[in-house]
């Protein structure tokens, strides 16, 4: 399937040069968080499917809003489930005081991070092949992928946003029945690279949710950091200078 921006008709980012790993979404669901990563990724491969997870993360219902809205405007498939994971949780996806435990135990005594959450990304990646393997995938549409947005960042924040991590889980799911792969075909790029490369216009972007801690932006996150990041970046949020006066 052709990507989203090759469509004609879209206004989209500059991408330069660069170009995008091949991947085909034709037999894949996207994991869609409702973020820029995972709606650039959904408008670059256009999925089969996508597939969004109420974990019990706070932000949940926000996230789902807009990834509701996302495949809506991409015209994906669109599934919603419920999985409460709430009390192996912690960090700002919990809450804050989770967060804020005495760092010398539980979960926040390994942390490498204050969104972290134990596992998450493999057990989310687990469901997600379960979910391909079920009865829930659009009729007619065969799943053997599942895809998630990691990108070069996620690396740096834990473990399970690397590519070493996606390529020991990709085995591991792979090997079991139904032969379900798990890739992260932009983890060597930035989020910034992958919203130019995918041509998603701005006015889906527009939809996103990127908050850790709740309904709307706190503006104090990771999440809301990174998204002022890209999008200045991408020079969609910025300032015009003050004009003065030469009088």
């Amino acid at each position: 399937m052709a990507g989203y921006g090759s469509r004609s008709g879209c206004t989209h980012l500059d991408a330069g040069m660069m170009e995008l790993p091949p991947v085909s979404g034709d037999t894949a669901v996207l994991l869609l968080s409702g973020g820029i990563d995972s709606t650039a990724l959904a408008a670059w491969v256009q999925p089969a499917a996508a597939l969004f997870i109420d974990y019990g993360q706070r932000p949940a219902s926000s996230e789902a809003r807009a990834a509701r809205a996302v495949a809506q405007a991409l015209g994906i498939p669109f599934d919603r489930i419920h999985i409460d994971l709430s009390m192996l949780g912690s960090g700002l996806l919990l809450d804050d005081a989770a967060q804020a435990l005495d760092a010398t135990t539980g979960a926040a005594a390994i942390a490498p991070s204050p969104e972290w959450w134990p596992l998450r990304n493999q057990l989310l990646c687990s469901i997600a092949a379960a979910w391909a393997l079920s009865a829930r995938p659009p009729a007619g549409e065969r799943i053997d992928t599942v895809l998630t947005a990691t990108v070069a960042s996620d690396a740096a924040r834990h473990v399970d946003g690397t590519s070493q991590f996606y390529e020991a889980l990709d085995a591991v799911t792979r090997m079991q029945e139904g032969n379900i792969r798990v890739l992260a075909p932009v983890a060597s790029l930035s989020a910034e690279e992958v919203v130019r490369l995918s041509g998603v216009p701005e006015s889906i972007l527009g939809w996103t949710h990127s908050c850790h801690r709740g309904l709307t932006p706190c503006a104090s996150c990771p999440g809301c950091w990174k998204r002022e990041q890209v999008l200045t970046g991408l020079g969609i949020l910025g300032y015009e200078p003050a004009e003065t006066d030469s009088r």
